[in-house]
């Protein structure tokens, strides 16, 4: 009678430890499925998905493009006032609709394989965490230790004390109980809406902006060009980038007046003109010398060039308005805009990006 009794206790503290244990594998099983994923699709946007598979310009002309045919002037200003921050939006915004529009069956088949691989991984420590105790004569610690250390490459999976199980002597039983549970829960997982990767540990956005972002974010003191060295830190190298814009779309103008500066810097600094260096500068520097007006001019090197993407250009004109309001400032005088500008056409302004990338 009491192996009866025995054999009944240790029967219902299997029943408790299974459903214990699915349940923790139940939550590890969608978190490790949920970080796999995001990893796999990261490596295959940086793989196939042009804006992230070439280097630093190729990016900015996607992020550039994006905007010119969104006409996206919010955009425009935070770009040229926090080129990063636009850049993360940028990188967020394509993720998003990559993911869950146009690859997201794909995806979806994704994270279900990646569940599978999980599944077959549990079902084998089960079956060989089992088999080892019962071929040593092992209990349940001996147990719960085999398998969790079967599946600590892939899960996380808290320790469970097995003082509190130590009656279970039959570990068949544990593995046919934890398997019917797991059975179920399997299924339920095959029904997990993709949203779920939203809540995972791992993100494919935020792993793509730490790979696509952590280089140098300096922008040119005179047209918040960003500088394209893709180190961080690549002092003593001055910052540089191939392709400037015209100053007043940071904002430059003629002092004591509301005139726009429309010169490119790469004009700027072949010429005999001077500029202040600050807002409240009372010295003025040749633009042929900038270094001499000290940080963050000194920093940068600007090559004398007539290099003038179309791109810029054709910005100016579409948000005149709009850039004179936010700026208080005006396009006339000095500033006025040529009429070649106005000529360019949107289509002709993002074909002018493909430049940055020869």
């Amino acid at each position: 009678m009491s192996v009866i009794k025995s054999f009944c206790r240790g029967s219902s503290s299997a029943v408790v430890l299974g459903e214990l244990i699915c349940e923790k594998l139940k939550t590890s099983i969608i978190d490790a499925a949920n970080n796999k994923t995001a990893i796999d699709l990261a490596c295959q946007m940086r793989c196939n998905f042009p804006a992230f598979s070439g280097n630093r310009l190729d990016l900015e002309k996607h992020m550039l493009k994006s905007l010119a045919e969104e006409e996206d002037f919010d955009g425009f200003i935070t770009y040229i006032r926090n080129p990063r921050s636009q850049t993360e939006a940028f990188i967020k915004a394509e993720v998003q609709k990559y993911i869950f529009m146009d690859h997201k069956d794909e995806a979806v088949n994704m994270f279900k394989k990646n569940v599978d691989d999980i599944n077959t991984l549990v079902r084998s420590a089960l079956s060989t965490a089992t088999q080892k105790v019962k071929t040593q004569w092992g209990d349940t610690e001996m147990w719960l230790k085999e398998f969790s250390s079967l599946l600590k490459d892939e899960l996380t999976f808290d320790p469970i004390c097995s003082q509190n199980f130590s009656d279970i002597k039959d570990f068949e039983f544990l593995k046919k109980e934890i398997e019917k549970v797991f059975t179920s829960i399997t299924e339920q997982m095959s029904r997990i809406s993709l949203d779920k990767l939203k809540e995972s540990r791992q993100k494919p956005d935020e792993i793509l902006i730490d790979q696509l972002c952590n280089c140098c974010w300096e922008t040119c003191p005179f047209c918040s060009a960003v500088c394209t060295n893709t180190m961080k830190d690549h002092s003593p190298d001055d910052h540089s980038t191939p392709f400037h814009r015209c100053s007043g779309i940071k904002g430059w103008h003629y002092r004591h007046t509301v005139e726009f500066s429309i010169n490119f810097c790469t004009t700027n600094v072949a010429s005999d003109c001077r500029f202040y260096p600050h807002r409240d500068s009372e010295e003025t520097f040749p633009y042929k010398l900038y270094k001499t007006a000290g940080p963050p001019y000194a920093n940068w090197r600007i090559t004398p060039d007539g290099s003038k993407l179309a791109y810029w250009k054709w910005f100016v004109c579409r948000f005149q308005n709009k850039l004179e309001e936010y700026y208080n400032l005006k396009f006339q005088g000095r500033g006025e805009i040529p009429d070649q500008w106005e000529t360019i056409s949107k289509h002709e302004a993002i074909k002018s990006l493909d430049e940055m990338c020869k």
